[in-house]
C-alpha cells in the first residue's frame, strides 16, 4: 500500500521524489476523482477522500489551494431542495435525530436574531454576537443547545461557511439547500439538557473560579473571564429558582446579577472599577451561592464527558469562561 502524503504543493513534490526509488510496478496511478490535478502517485483520492475519513476527508491532505471541495468533488445532489425536516424527529436520541447534508437558509426572513455571545465571540452577523442569527461553533451540539435556549428558534444548521464551522438558528425550514457536511435539526433535536441547578452549582464550584475568591492575582489574572463565568452561573441560578424562592432571596439573586453585569460593563467604560470592587462583587456572589448550596445539590448530578464539546467550558474542564463565550476553549 502506498503511503499517503498531505495534499500541498511541497508534499506533492516529496511524494514524487520518494516514489522514484520504488520499483516501477508500484507506480500505478489510481483513477482520478474530483479535480484530477490534485493527485500524484501515492497521493490519491482514496488516501484523502475515502468515506472513512468523514465529510471533510483526511485533514492531513488539505492546505493552500488543496481543499476537500476542490480535490474530492461534491456529491451530485438532486436539483429539487431536500425534504422538510420531520418535527417528530426530536423524539429520537441525538445525534440520530439530525439530518445530514442539509442547510437551512435565512433568505431574508427565517434567521433568529438573539444575544448569542455566551456561545461564541466570532463568526456573527456584522461581527455582533449580541444580535445575530449565526456564530462560530466547533460542535453541532453547541448549535442545538443554543436553539433549545432561544425561544424563537425552531430549527438549526451546523456546517462550514467560508472554511469555518458555524451555527445557524432558524425560525423555519422553508428555505432548504443541499450542503455537503452540514447537519440540521429541529429544536428538540440536541444533547440532553443540563439541569439549570446543576450548571449553576458546577460552574460556581469550578476550580478556576474558586481561585478567584481571593481577588485578582496570580491564580486569577483575568477578572473579565472570571466575572463572565459568574454571570453564566447566575443566569442558570435564576432559571433554576425563578418562582421557587421567597421574595427576599429572589431579590438577592437578581441583585448579584445586576452587580456582576455592572462590573463587567465597567471594565470597558471610562470609569473602570478598582481592584477593590472585584472582591466585593464576588464575595456577594459566593455568599448567595453558599446560601443556596443545599438546594442546588437537589437538582441532581450529571456525569460530564470531558470530550463533549457541547458542554460549557467550566463544566468540562474546570476552567473559566472566555471574556464573552462559555463554549470556546
Amino acid at each position: 500500500m502506498l503511503p499517503a502524503f498531505p495534499c500541498n504543493s511541497s508534499m506533492h513534490v516529496m511524494a514524487v521524489q520518494w516514489l522514484l526509488v520504488l520499483p516501477m510496478f508500484l507506480m500505478v496511478r489510481v483513477a482520478a476523482k474530483g479535480d484530477e490535478t490534485c493527485w500524484e502517485p501515492g497521493v490519491t483520492w482514496e488516501s484523502c477522500c475515502a468515506p472513512a475519513f468523514g465529510p471533510e476527508g483526511n485533514p492531513a491532505c488539505w492546505g493552500g489551494d488543496y481543499t476537500y471541495e476542490r480535490c474530492c468533488g461534491l456529491p451530485d445532489y438532486p436539483s429539487e431542495p431536500p425534504a422538510a425536516l420531520d418535527p417528530s424527529a426530536g423524539s429520537q436520541a441525538y445525534p440520530g435525530c439530525t439530518v445530514k447534508d442539509v442547510v437551512l437558509r435565512h433568505a431574508g426572513e427565517h434567521g433568529v436574531f438573539a444575544d448569542l455571545s455566551i456561545y461564541s465571540s466570532s463568526g456573527c452577523f456584522q461581527n455582533n454576537c449580541g444580535k445575530t442569527d449565526k456564530f462560530t461553533a466547533a460542535d453541532s451540539g453547541i448549535c442545538a443547545r443554543a436553539c433549545a435556549e432561544v425561544e424563537a428558534c425552531n430549527f438549526w444548521s451546523h456546517g462550514k461557511q467560508d472554511g469555518v464551522k458555524k451555527c445557524f438558528l432558524r425560525s423555519s425550514d422553508v428555505v432548504r439547500d443541499h450542503g455537503h457536511g452540514w447537519t440540521s435539526g429541529v429544536k428538540a433535536c440536541g444533547p440532553s439538557k443540563l439541569p439549570d441547578g446543576f450548571v449553576a452549582h458546577a460552574t460556581a464550584n469550578a476550580e478556576a473560579l474558586k481561585a478567584c475568591d481571593a481577588g485578582k492575582g496570580e491564580q486569577c489574572p483575568d477578572v473579565a473571564a472570571a466575572i463572565n463565568t459568574w454571570l453564566f452561573a447566575i443566569k442558570h441560578l435564576k432559571q433554576a429558582f425563578e418562582g421557587r424562592v421567597d421574595p427576599d432571596t429572589w431579590h438577592h439573586v437578581t441583585q448579584i446579577g445586576v452587580d456582576s453585569q455592572n462590573f463587567k460593563a465597567g471594565l470597558t467604560s471610562e470609569y473602570r472599577p478598582t481592584d477593590k470592587d472585584f472582591p466585593r462583587v464576588i464575595y456577594n456572589n459566593r455568599l448567595i451561592f453558599n446560601h443556596l448550596d443545599e438546594s442546588l445539590r437537589q437538582h441532581g448530578q450529571v456525569e460530564i464527558n470531558p470530550q463533549d464539546a457541547s458542554v460549557p467550558v467550566p463544566l468540562r474542564t474546570g476552567k473559566l469562561c472566555g471574556k464573552d463565550s462559555c463554549y470556546e476553549l
